[in-house]
């Protein structure tokens, strides 16, 4: 089995320049987990026309395995930000396209209709917000300051909504894209329906915003039609490693919306299983949502910070990729799999939320880090 990677690089509009097949290494990280932004690292050789280079060059790493024939990687595609020259060699970094959601704020005030949303699916709120901020349902008579090349929908355009996450309301004036984004998405998750989201690249040529609920990929645990159990004892992984960190916990948040003193809206989220394992269990934490005028959209926001504060339970590896268990091929990012705890054979089910695939002269490494379900 074998695996060749190259990289196709386009100007910030789309147009393809060079397909880069000849490098010294690369690295790039895929991660599927709400409001995360995969990194992609090139070093080039001394030879390679700089000039095709510039801020906001997209790239997009392709993927032939064993003859088949070359697909873009989970649909990734990635926007220079940093590049370092020097004598021997030239150093770009880029971020996953989904970083344009961390460019653009939610610039109305508070209460009014482009800030303050009554409940609804979670999925549509998202692709509502990106249209009211970032595409074409941008409304300039009600926003802060000129909008100035605000609408890129002729560059990203979004999904049709799909109506599958949870209902939420939410109110964010003023607030980061991003986070707001992901802490809706944390929110549905909460309410029962797990929601994340991405910009992916359907062609070289355009990005798209896109939702998805219970999996990003295939349920492919244990019990399924075509399951996948990583485990070290079968030759697929290597240096597998289980990690439970609770260091960051919070088990009780205590939301703040509009007003002040005694006057001030409080909504609070618990979870009394996590804060009855130790008599120090119980953890709080404030969230400030001062832009917040009613409790249902404040108590979404609290439950959205509870399931965000839960313990970090990671799995962690390097992939053995075989014939019979190749990513790409039987399971891929946003995948739900089992996985095997290396030490007590205990299994897990677990979402591929994270892959790190590297190469240089010395061959290529890939590394995966899976999420708890629940």
């Amino acid at each position: 089995m074998s695996v060749f990677t190259t990289f196709k690089l386009s100007d910030p509009l789309g147009t393809h320049l060079i397909e880069i097949a000849n490098y010294a290494s690369y690295s790039y990280v895929l991660n599927c987990a709400p409001g995360n932004i995969g990194v992609l690292e090139l070093e080039l050789p001394r030879s390679f026309d700089t000039s095709l280079l510039m801020r906001d060059g997209r790239i997009s790493p392709w993927r032939a395995i064993s003859g088949r024939p070359p697909y873009n990687d989970n649909g990734a595609q990635y926007l220079i930000e940093t590049l370092r020259y020097r004598s021997t060699y030239t150093f770009l970094r880029a971020y996953h396209a989904t970083t344009i959601l961390d460019k653009r704020i939610i610039s109305y005030a508070a209460g009014s209709t482009y800030s303050k949303k009554a409940a609804a699916p979670a999925d549509n709120l998202i692709k509502t917000f990106w249209s009211e901020n970032a595409g074409a349902s941008i409304v300039g008579a009600d926003r802060d300051g000129v909008e100035t090349q605000a609408d890129i929908s002729a560059y990203v355009t979004a999904q049709a909504n799909l109506g599958l996450g949870a209902s939420i309301a939410k109110a964010a004036a003023r607030r980061r894209l991003l986070n707001v984004a992901r802490e809706l998405a944390e929110a549905s998750t909460t309410a029962g329906t797990y929601l994340t989201f991405e910009i992916i690249a359907p062609t070289e040529s355009t990005l798209e915003l896109r939702t998805y609920t219970t999996q990003r990929g295939v349920d492919r645990r244990a019990g399924t039609a075509n399951p996948v159990i990583l485990r070290e004892q079968s030759g697929v992984l290597e240096n597998a490693q289980l990690e439970i960190d609770w260091h960051n916990e919070k088990t009780f948040v205590i939301a703040g919306g509009q007003g002040e003193g005694t006057q001030r809206l409080i909504a609070t989220a618990l979870d009394t299983t996590r804060m009855g394992v130790s008599p120090f269990g119980r953890v709080e934490t404030f969230a400030d949502m001062s832009n917040v005028a009613d409790l249902i959209s404040l108590q979404d926001d609290a439950d959205a910070e509870l399931r965000y504060g839960r313990p970090v339970v990671t799995f962690t590896g390097d992939l053995i990729e075989t014939p019979a268990l190749t990513r790409g091929i039987q399971f891929d990012l946003g995948d739900m799999v089992t996985a095997e705890d290396p030490q007590t054979n205990q299994q897990y089910d677990v979402r591929l939320d994270m892959v790190s695939e590297s190469g240089d002269s010395s061959g290529r490494k890939t590394q995966i880090a899976l999420r708890s379900v629940t």
